[in-house]
Order: structure tokens, then C-alpha cells, then sequence
């Protein structure tokens, strides 16, 4: 394409020449007024592959007149001379300017601009083309043998005289080349060629073509070709692993000579095993081989590397390594839902594509003795997650367990987790209660025998630790009950056989009285642990909708009570006091008081 182009430019630039050879003979002006000045293009000369001189005449016609060129890829110009003075003469003036930095083998647009204080004047649009490097393509080797090549390609001089040679080497840096020759100066591609000899056997070299004229130096796509001799190996990629086998791959070129192959194996770039040796014939195309290995250990890194030979020499490919498939990748999870006598296990498992089955190891030390029923986890590779329950075991009782998943590549096991199951148990009815009332602490322990001894334990809000506050004995079942009145926020636990339950809260909520007193007025007091002086109440009022609205807020006095008077809508009224949360203080709930009707006549 760029040798078509130059071609292009050439005829254009003859065209150029002949139009401005016209345009010399009649003046464009470009304005009617006798003192404009008149600009006229001329012709390009010393047209180079970077650079052209450009020239025109230019007539003051009485006045002070400056002059630039205007050039560029299309009739839209873009760039410009300098602007230079030409006098204020009535006569012609021959002006040029030498342009640098243009792109070779390229159409240029261009014409001479004159401006004086009457006018401005363009002349005609001229054409030129820069000079284009050589075209080249290189071909094929022919002729190859051990030791020599024919090297083959094309050159288009583009019209410039041009030399042209072949750079070679065992590499695409070359180092060697051919001695230069002519292509002559035409327009059109010719076929050129080199010989080679002194080659090394069984080599691949690279080799490119490159023509060089006074429009440039062009470089042709590198190829390659392989001396006949000693083969050529590359060691592919192994397929087919699995956890004691793989199949090696790779290709052998025999380069015209009888040629046999191996792969050499092993755990470590040294190799020290090796398959038996196969032939791959003496064409001088590539040959796919493969062979595969048994009796690997699984989850192994392995080393391998393709090795051809023959009359010429012996060649080793480059080392590659492969890892066998290992066991399944166990993860053991923490034990949930724990209780006297079960528990539920999880974890996952990543069967790395094999089948693969597991179960669960567990029993009160690490040498577990119990397992459970063993499961499928399938044989898609990826972490699955899998659940088991444990029964049947001992309460408050350590217990050790771990997850153990096998395929044909092995047996992987997880982690060692413990647990420990629940002795004692304890509930409560409520999980909040108001000041002043008790709530119903029960539980059981596992002998479920009568007359079984249970402390229970108490934090209150605000202490640093449990305290034992009763001593209670089971009943039949073992069941125990006690009732316990907080004063505040506290947190209860049961013990028994050195054992403890999970603790339980109890919120405690402030006590609120609320009564109407005679003429219409209202009381509240507030119990508590501690004295609510100072701290506001609300006084609600229940609408329609359900939903509680404040339309009072007292504060209350010196023994946590207080007496008001309301204004309230006429009609029914249902009435609360409610204490929030900030105003009951730390270690209490929200407090509010039973409802009241209220009529207003």
C-alpha cells in the first residue's frame, strides 16, 4: 500500500508541476482592487523525502505587503510559513520558503498569501508529494539443507534508487546480513533473493529483508526457517492428572534426519526417571507426542522434559512441572446448637474433582474413638459445606472432634475443635419484669434424679462478678425451680457438679403508680432500687389509632413522686405514664404505669 501510494505521489507531483507551469502564465488575484497585492503560486523544488522548497511571485502594486505560504494534507491547509516583507514596489517579487518535518510519501496542498493594507490575495492551490521509502515483503526460505538457505523477498524502489540486503540470526537481533544490492529506481515490486551458507545444523534462525533509499530505511516482517540436522522439541503442557498419573505432551520436528524421543521425569529439575524411547520418523514437519506416567504420589510436584535425537545430535526441551491431584482440602468448623446431650458440627470440604466421602472423628480426647456414618460430598471441585449432629453425649462433658474427607488421591483431616457439653440448664418465663416482682428462674440437670444440689448465681447491673444468692435442690426429673425478685438489671446463672449454665438476663423496669386524686388532679410515684428525684415522667394519652401521644411531661420530686393537673380534650381519655429508657438510668428499662380511663364533661 505505501509503495502504491509513493506511485500516487509521483504522478501527482508531475501533475503539480504541469499545473503550475500554467499558472505561471496567468495571475490569480484574489481581489479586484488594482492596489491589492497580487499572489501567484509557483512550483516546489528541492523536493526531498522530509522537506520541499516552496516559491511564487508576489506584486506589492504600490503598497507595504507581507507574504507566508499555506500548506498542509488537504486544501484546508493547517499550517503556515512565516510571514516576510516584499516592499511596496510595483514590480514582480519572487519569494520562497523552504519547509522541514513533512511525512515521506505524503500529498501536500499549498499556496502563497499576500496582504497589504488595501487587501489579501491567495494564489492558486499547488500539489506536491513527498518522496516514499521502499516497499518490502519478505518471503519464504527455499532451499534449505544443513548448512545453507535461499532467502527470498520483494522490493519496490517507489521511484527512488534503492539498495537492499537480508539481516539474519539464531535470534531477532540477527548479527548477520547479506551484501547489499541494487533494486534499481522503478514503480513497481521486483523479486529479489540471497544465499546462505555456513549454517549451523539443525538451527532455527530469523531473517528479515531491508531496502534503503534516500526516502528512508524499510524494514520487512521477520520469518524463520530451520536448518536440517539435529530435531527441533518444544515440551507442552500435561493433561490428564490425576493423583498417580498425567499424561506428558509435546512436539518433535525431525528435521529430514530418523529421530526418536523420551520425556525425562521426576520430582525435581534433576528428573532420574524416564519413559522408553518412541520414534517421531524424519519428516520436516512438527509431530505431537504424548506418553503417560503411572504410579505417581499424589499431591506431588512433578518435572518433565521432552528430549529428541538424532544422527546430527540430541536436543532437550525446556522443563515444565505439574502437581498430581492431592486429597480433599478439610476445613472443621466450629461446633453449634451445643447441649447436654447433642451437638451440631460443621465444615466444608473441596473434593478437588475426585469422589470423595467423609464422616466426623469425635470423643472426650484427641484420639476421638467414636465417628459418625460416612457421607458423600460429591466429586466437583470447589469448598462445599457439610453438617452433622452428634447424640448421645455426656453432659458437661469436654469433647474433641475434627472432619476426615477420602478420595482415590487420599485422606485429608481438619482441624482438632473441642466442646463442651451443657451440665446444668437454666430458663426463664420472662426476660424483663417490674420492680417489686419476682420471676420464675427452672432448669434441670442431666441424672435428672431428685435431690440434686443447684446454686444459683447472680450479677446484678453494676457488680464485676457472679455471687451465689440460693441453694436449691431437684425435684423428680431433676428439675429445679427458684424465684428470684431483681432489683435492677441482673443476670442469672446456674451451677451444678462444677458445671455452669449460659447466663440469662433479666431487665428490670421502674415501677410507675398513676391514680387520679380528688378535683381532678393526678399522682405518680416511681419505685426503684434508687431514688428518681428530678427525672420527668409523661403523662400519654392513647388515640384512636392505638399509637401513644405525650401531652404532659412532670418532673418529679424529692421521694419520686408528683401531683399535677392535666388539660385534656373533652370527652374519653385513656391515660399512661411512661418513663423512657434515659430517664429510668443505667441498669433499667422503660417504665409506664397501667391505663386509666378519664372523662371530661
Amino acid at each position: 500500500m505505501r509503495a502504491k501510494s509513493g506511485r500516487t505521489g509521483k504522478h501527482l507531483g508531475i501533475a503539480t508541476l504541469i499545473g503550475v507551469g500554467l499558472l505561471l502564465s496567468t495571475v490569480a488575484v484574489a481581489s479586484t482592487d488594482a492596489s491589492a497585492p497580487t499572489a501567484i503560486t509557483g512550483p516546489v523544488n528541492a523536493l526531498g523525502t522530509t522537506t520541499a522548497t516552496l516559491t511564487g511571485t508576489v506584486n506589492p502594486n504600490g503598497q507595504a505587503t507581507s507574504r507566508y505560504f499555506e500548506y498542509g494534507t488537504s486544501t484546508s491547509y493547517g499550517s503556515k510559513t512565516a510571514s516576510v516583507g516584499v516592499g511596496s514596489g510595483t514590480a514582480n517579487v519572487d519569494i520562497s520558503a523552504a519547509l522541514t518535518g513533512l511525512a515521506p510519501g505524503t500529498t501536500y496542498h499549498y499556496r502563497v498569501v499576500a496582504t497589504n493594507a488595501t487587501g489579501t490575495s491567495r494564489g492558486a492551490d499547488g500539489i506536491f508529494a513527498t518522496a516514499a521509502a521502499p516497499g518490502v515483503v519478505t518471503g519464504a526460505a527455499t532451499s534449505v539443507t544443513p548448512t545453507s538457505a535461499t532467502l527470498n523477498g520483494a522490493v519496490d524502489p517507489n521511484g527512488r534508487p534503492t539498495t537492499w540486503f537480508f539481516e539474519y540470526g539464531t535470534s531477532t537481533t540477527y548479527g548477520s546480513k547479506t551484501s547489499e544490492k541494487s533494486a534499481g529506481s522503478g514503480t513497481s515490486s521486483g523479486s529479489v533473493s540471497a544465499a546462505l551458507s555456513g549454517l549451523v545444523r539443525g538451527k532455527l534462525y530469523h531473517f528479515r529483508l531491508v531496502a534503503t533509499s534516500d526516502a528512508g530505511v524499510s524494514r520487512a516482517a521477520d520469518r524463520t526457517f530451520s536448518t536440517i540436522g539435529a530435531p527441533t522439541v518444544v515440551t507442552g503442557a500435561a493433561t490428564s492428572i490425576a493423583p498417580t498419573s498425567a499424561r506428558l505432551n509435546g512436539t518433535v520436528t525431525p528435521n529430514g534426519r530418523a529421530t526418536s524421543w523420551l520425556f525425562e521425569y521426576g520430582t525435581t529439575s534433576s528428573h532420574g526417571s524416564k519413559t522408553s524411547a518412541r520414534s517421531a520418523g524424519s519428516g520436516t514437519k512438527p509431530v505431537a507426542v504424548s506418553t503417560s506416567l503411572t504410579r505417581l504420589k499424589p499431591g506431588t510436584t512433578y518435572h518433565y522434559r521432552l528430549i529428541a535425537t538424532n544422527a546430527s545430535g540430541t536436543i532437550l526441551g525446556s522443563d515444565r512441572a505439574f502437581t498430581t491431584t492431592g486429597p480433599p482440602i478439610v476445613l472443621t468448623g466450629a461446633a453449634q446448637g451445643v447441649g447436654a446431650t447433642s451437638a451440631t458440627v460443621v465444615g466444608s470440604i473441596d473434593p478437588l474433582g475426585r469422589a470423595t466421602t467423609w464422616y466426623v472423628e469425635y470423643g472426650t480426647s484427641t484420639s476421638y474413638g467414636s465417628r459418625t456414618s460416612t457421607r458423600s460430598a460429591g466429586s466437583v471441585a470447589g469448598a462445599r459445606s457439610v453438617v452433622v449432629s452428634l447424640s448421645a453425649l455426656t453432659p458437661a462433658t469436654t469433647y474433641h472432634y475434627r472432619l476426615v474427607a477420602t478420595s482415590d488421591a487420599g485422606t485429608g483431616r481438619g482441624a482438632d475443635v473441642a466442646f463442651t457439653t451443657v451440665g446444668v440448664t437454666l430458663t426463664r418465663p420472662a426476660q424483663r419484669v417490674v420492680y417489686g416482682r419476682a420471676v420464675s428462674l427452672s432448669g434441670t440437670v442431666p441424672t435428672t434424679r431428685p435431690g440434686e444440689v443447684v446454686t444459683v448465681f447472680a450479677q446484678a447491673f453494676g457488680e464485676a462478678s457472679f455471687r451465689s444468692i440460693a441453694t436449691v435442690l431437684t425435684t423428680d426429673g431433676g428439675a429445679w425451680r427458684y424465684l428470684a425478685k431483681p432489683r435492677i438489671g441482673t443476670s442469672y446463672r446456674a451451677s451444678w457438679n462444677r458445671g455452669f449454665s449460659p447466663a440469662a438476663a433479666v431487665g428490670v423496669r421502674p415501677a410507675v403508680a398513676f391514680r387520679r386524686t380528688a378535683r381532678g388532679r393526678f399522682a405518680i410515684h416511681v419505685l426503684g432500687a434508687r431514688s428518681f428525684a428530678g427525672h420527668v415522667v409523661q403523662l400519654q394519652r392513647r388515640k384512636s389509632s392505638g399509637r401513644w401521644v405525650t401531652v404532659k411531661r412532670v418532673r418529679l420530686g424529692a421521694r419520686s413522686a408528683a401531683t399535677f393537673r392535666a388539660s385534656l380534650r373533652v370527652g374519653r381519655s385513656v391515660l399512661r405514664v411512661a418513663m423512657s429508657v434515659n430517664q429510668a438510668g443505667s441498669g433499667y428499662l422503660a417504665g409506664f404505669s397501667r391505663t386509666i380511663v378519664y372523662r371530661r364533661a
